[in-house]
């Protein structure tokens, strides 16, 4: 008797599960262009660079978004998201299958938890607070707050960093302000700490005004140090324009302990139905002698439809500390403290 009970409640289980309402979506982005950069480092002197490449305005990227309705107001969700290089059809991230996102959990009226391998907050909220994000100019504007004193490790992560092994919460949003909470769990046996990340977040977003600050922390950020990062932004749009800003502070907790400071302030503008213009300055301030940075960036974005656009972008970066380099991950370091970045590209979404 037992045994049959249960096999009615597996039946009752499994019978309410395939009527559920769900949905899977398919989308999906491609980015390509013509990016010239001159002052490139060669073993012989300096020289101009032109090269095809792919993801420079907006990564290049498949995914598949899943909800199922559970009931009680509660959904269940999934996001897989895969990186590539439409240039030479290669992977993204290093070669992960999904390696921009992964992850799966549910929401509700009481907040979202996810969990798996997904942005940070300081990815979700911030793209409207930076040039980069808010117009096709992409890696070109993204440069600088990326290659803070000459590498990666004190990158602000402006345009949002994977966290891998991470559970994610986030509120409702009431009276306009949202909170965010998030740890990624480094895996390491004996050490909970080693190689974990801890992310907290406040938004706030009414109208024509939207802000938010954040912190964020990694464990083992290189061999001998931790880093601890601060971020602000906020955003106004006056009618056909949007004025923005950020400064964000990041510290390795080693060393010498090595500290920037990046401030970002620009505009977008609608000039007309299908054609808007954006500009932006970043200044970066660094510790330990080792100079500052500034740059400006700009771009015309001409919508061919409302899934393609064309755009124009263009940047100078100027570093008094190192090589300047224009067009972070795929750009080369000048053999100067100058150098100009110019591209036109085609982006189409799906």
């Amino acid at each position: 008797m037992k045994i049959d009970k249960a096999f009615a409640a597996m039946a009752v289980f499994f019978a309410g599960s395939a009527y559920a309402q769900s949905s899977v979506t398919l989308y999906g982005l491609m980015d390509a262009g013509i990016t010239y950069t001159n002052n490139v480092a060669t073993p012989t002197g300096h020289g101009a660079k032109v090269e095809f490449a792919s993801g420079s305005s907006q990564g290049d990227r498949w995914g598949l978004k899943g909800t199922e309705d559970l009931g009680a107001g509660i959904k269940a969700i999934f996001v897989l998201e895969n990186g590539f290089e439409i240039g030479n059809g290669t992977l993204g991230q290093g070669g992960l299958e999904f390696g921009r996102q992964a992850y799966v959990g549910l929401t509700g009226s009481l907040g979202t938890l996810t969990l798996g391998r997904q942005y940070d907050f300081i990815g979700d909220n911030f793209w409207a607070y930076t040039l980069g994000s808010l117009s096709p100019t992409g890696l070109l504007a993204f440069s600088l707050p990326a290659y803070a004193a000459g590498g990666y490790t004190l990158d602000n992560r402006i345009w949002g960093d994977e966290v891998n092994n991470s559970v994610k919460y986030q509120s409702p949003t009431i009276g306009g302000f949202t909170i965010g909470a998030m740890y990624g769990f480094g895996n390491v046996a004996g050490s909970v700490g080693t190689n974990s990340s801890t992310n907290f977040m406040v938004s706030y977003g009414q109208g024509p005004l939207s802000a938010a600050i954040a912190y964020m922390a990694i464990h083992n950020v290189t061999s001998s140090a931790n880093s601890t990062e601060y971020a602000g932004g906020a955003s106004y749009a006056i009618g056909k324009a949007t004025i923005f800003g950020n400064v964000t502070d990041v510290q390795l907790s080693g060393g010498t302990k090595a500290r920037s400071t990046t401030f970002e302030g620009g505009a977008t503008y609608l000039l007309f139905p299908d054609v808007s213009l954006a500009a932006g300055y970043q200044l970066q301030k660094r510790n330990n002698n080792l100079g500052s940075a500034n740059q400006i960036a700009a771009s015309a974005d001409y919508l061919l439809s409302k899934l393609t656009d064309v755009y124009l972008v263009g940047a100078l970066g100027h570093d008094h500390g190192f090589g300047a380099q224009v067009e972070a991950a795929y750009g080369a370091s000048s053999s100067t403290d100058v150098q100009t970045g110019v591209r036109v590209g085609i982006r189409h979404k799906f």
